[in-house]
């Protein structure tokens, strides 16, 4: 990893070692509007975290299909280097 990790990618790597995290919870999470960009930025960094569209129902009962993030094993793995050497 060439960049330190903020506190923004910080809070997004810990919920998501854990656990799947829905796409608006991670904003709330990670205290960010836009996830789908701190994601992006730790696929830059080398991370997978693949994203799987999961329906939902929004307030009028229409189907969608929001976004729901999670760490491979590779992932987790890298995560833990990362941690390691920090």
């Amino acid at each position: 990893m060439k960049r330190p990790l903020t506190k923004r990618e910080q809070r997004a790597i810990n919920a998501l070692k854990n656990s799947p995290v829905m796409r608006e919870n991670l904003d709330f999470i990670a205290g960010c509007s836009n996830s789908p960009e701190l994601v992006a930025g730790l696929r830059r960094k080398g991370l997978s975290v693949p994203c799987e569209r999961v329906e939902r129902f929004d307030k009028d009962g229409n189907s969608c299909w929001p976004g729901r993030y999670s760490f491979t094993p590779e992932d987790k793995q890298i995560v833990n280097e990362w941690n390691k050497g920090a």
